[in-house]
């Protein structure tokens, strides 16, 4: 009877052990369940991130692109604008040039002929004076 007993005992241990075993193991089961479903909805965000990541990326790229034929644009406007500029500074140089020749040319013109006057002038005096110092210079008298 003893024997029977101790068998009672061990199949009711055995059986309250292999009871809480399985109540472990579903336990353990619905956490292995939980990090599946942690697990997905980890990598779905992970892939909707990265979505998200590179399409900002591309809009970045995008926003950059624009801001660069732009700068372009107006990097050109401005080199024209300023071609433009050199060329009508160049011109009204020039016409400066060309009046600042003109002027020393009527310049020049003007101090020859005044030359030539003072030159008249002086020779009529002298000959003036050497009448007056040499009346037979002043046609035979």
């Amino acid at each position: 009877m003893y024997g029977k007993h101790m068998n009672d005992i061990c199949n009711r241990d055995l059986s309250e052990c292999k009871d809480k075993l399985v109540q472990a193991i579903k336990r353990i089961q619905h956490e292995v369940d939980e990090s599946r479903e942690a697990e997905s909805e980890t990598y779905i965000d992970s892939v909707e991130l990265e979505g998200q990541f590179d399409s900002l990326e591309r809009e970045i790229r995008a926003e950059f692109g624009n801001l660069h034929r732009f700068l372009d644009e107006e990097e050109c406007k401005d080199l024209e604008r300023l071609k433009r500029e050199q060329g009508r500074a160049l011109k009204r140089l020039k016409e400066r040039e060309n009046d600042i020749y003109q002027q020393r040319k009527d310049l020049e013109k003007a101090v020859a002929v005044l030359n030539s006057k003072l030159a008249e002038e002086e020779s009529s005096k002298m000959l003036k004076i050497s009448g007056q110092i040499c009346p037979a210079a002043r046609g035979g008298q």
